[in-house]
């Protein structure tokens, strides 16, 4: 009884977790039909219905809510304690799934995909790039890349690197409209903005502890910052960036910092995972890695510096 009761409980949590019955089952490496079957033994061994089911969503009964409240921080230690005996001799494995910035995905995390898969043979990747901070629970991500402030508290952040925020142009374009040396000259000049996450086009600098919020204007802007990259070398205008974002133009020359005096605040690169008392090897397994690729000090200033 105790072991089947364990499995349908183990179901009941993915379901919720997941939100789907499909999403449930592929994390438990079951059929979507084990994972019915199992729901359905618990609420006939309950005498209650606990979902609401139909063909666009899940919810929770009133007997649903009611037992979940009881049985589930006593289901998380049981599951947490399940993970770590198998993990004392079990490789991780099994389908992860990670939200990746879609620029940093592409420089630090893909030309390395294939060392990790070669590493963990058990673990099959499912990468999602987006520049967008996604719902991971709700999504059913087992973890994330995030670049810059984190607001989600149901999550747990581990901070695997710093990058600098600063302002770059092509040699070629400050040789055409000069270099400005103060934020207020930058009312004089295109600058590409990067809109995902502000539309209105202001910067912030910091000196002296003061912020300064400048209007800036320019004649393109996107929500994906390699064209934007691309634009700036190609002599479209100045451009806020991460330092990790064009650390191979600026080692090369194509792009030069501008108004180096003027600081903007650094960004912090953090993994994030859904809070559980116990974290997954295989998320443990893609942190560790993404952290050892990038290394401390990180590649990208390593490549600026000329020492990669």
């Amino acid at each position: 009884m105790i072991g089947g009761l364990y499995s349908e409980l183990e179901a009941f949590e993915a379901i919720l977790q997941h939100g789907s019955f499909t999403a449930a089952a592929r994390q438990l490496q079951v059929t979507p039909g084990a994972i019915t079957r199992r729901l359905n033994t618990l609420e006939a061994r309950l005498g209650a219905k606990l979902l609401n089911r139909s063909t666009r969503r899940l919810s929770l009964t009133e007997s649903g809510r009611h037992y979940y409240a009881e049985v589930a921080p006593a289901l998380a230690q049981i599951l947490a304690a399940g993970e770590r005996v198998h993990d004392l001799s079990a490789q991780p494995r099994g389908e992860l799934r990670v939200s990746l910035p879609m620029n940093f995905g592409r420089l630090y995390v893909m030309p390395h995909v294939e060392a990790f898969l070669q590493r963990w043979p058990g673990i099959d990747l499912d990468l999602q790039f987006d520049d967008r901070f996604v719902d991971l629970i709700g999504a059913g991500f087992d973890a994330a890349i995030r670049i810059g402030a984190l607001s989600d508290s149901r999550l747990v952040a581990r901070r695997i690197a710093q990058t600098r925020r600063i302002l770059v142009a092509s040699p070629d374009y400050l040789a055409r409209r000069g270099a400005p040396s103060t934020p207020a000259e930058l009312i004089d000049h295109d600058c590409l903005h990067y809109t995902l996450f502000r539309d209105t086009p202001t910067w912030e600098f910091h000196r002296e502890r003061e912020p300064l919020r400048v209007p800036v204007r320019g004649r393109l802007k996107a929500n994906y910052g390699v064209p934007l990259v691309d634009a700036a070398v190609h002599g479209r205008g100045i451009l806020q960036t991460a330092t990790f974002a064009v650390a191979d133009e600026l080692a090369s020359g194509r792009l030069v910092e501008v108004m180096p005096d003027w600081s903007l605040l650094p960004i912090g690169i953090y993994a994030v995972y859904p809070s559980r008392d116990y974290r997954p090897r295989k998320v443990e397994a893609f942190i560790d890695f993404v952290e050892a690729t990038i290394g401390e000090p990180a590649v990208w200033d390593r490549v600026i510096a000329g020492r990669e």
